[in-house]
């Protein structure tokens, strides 16, 4: 039998790295990559061609004959607004997991979720639909990770950390124990949180202080 087919959806850097995940996994053949872009049509990304997007996913995937798609896009609303076109066409979204992630059997995961290359997931972990934990992140056990958050590469969450929708983790920040990351909130690039991180706000330094508001919200969250 052969390997199941499946179409990348963003041909930037994030989907040059999950193309990477997929193909070493040996499980998938990965037929396209769906772009918005004209300039990246026909062009390749490790050796896989860049599709049109002109007619709609569903338009591209049919002509590509292939119902499996994995959103691959950093931005966690437009990841959002992807994900959520992929369920009105009736496409499938596909968990990406990278063979060297290492990803404990009692992680519950839901669809469309990522995990790059070196990252570590640990037991009593939930993981939500559309998250990305990237490269070399590190979640530890009884964490919650709630719909289309993004944990950065390198960045590490202790146990019993919630982070909500819609927020990012920073690359290389440091979550201490049964904290809350609330929605749509950002913590920057190295970051030490010692406290919860309030709703819509951008925190950063060590120990992280609130230093601004984080304004950018969903079009839709249904």
């Amino acid at each position: 039998m052969g390997n199941k087919k499946v179409l990348v959806w963003g041909a930037g850097g994030h989907g040059k790295v999950t193309v990477d995940a997929l193909l070493a996994s040996g499980e998938w053949d990965v037929v396209g990559i769906l772009d918005e872009d004209e300039k990246k049509w026909g062009t390749e990304v490790l050796g896989v061609k860049v599709f049109s997007l002109k007619g709609g996913v569903a338009e591209a995937a049919k002509g590509l004959d292939c119902g499996r798609v994995a959103v691959a896009i950093g931005d966690n609303y437009a990841r959002f607004e992807k994900f959520q076109q992929l369920r009105r066409a009736g496409l499938t979204p596909v968990n990406v997991v990278h063979p060297s992630a290492h990803v404990s059997r009692f992680v519950k995961m839901g669809e469309g979720v990522t995990i790059l290359a070196g990252a570590t997931v640990n037991p009593g972990t939930t993981i939500e639909d559309n998250v990305c934990v990237n490269t070399s992140a590190s979640v530890d056990h009884d964490n919650y990770l709630e719909r289309s958050c993004h944990i950065f590469p390198n960045a590490t969450l202790t146990g019993g950390v919630r982070i909500q929708e819609f927020a990012y983790v920073g690359t290389g920040a440091v979550i201490a124990p049964n904290l809350t990351v609330e929605k749509y909130s950002y913590v920057g690039a190295g970051a030490v949180v010692l406290a919860n991180v309030p709703l819509g706000t951008i925190v950063f330094g060590a120990p992280a202080k609130v230093r601004g508001e984080q304004k950018k919200r969903p079009g839709k969250e249904n």
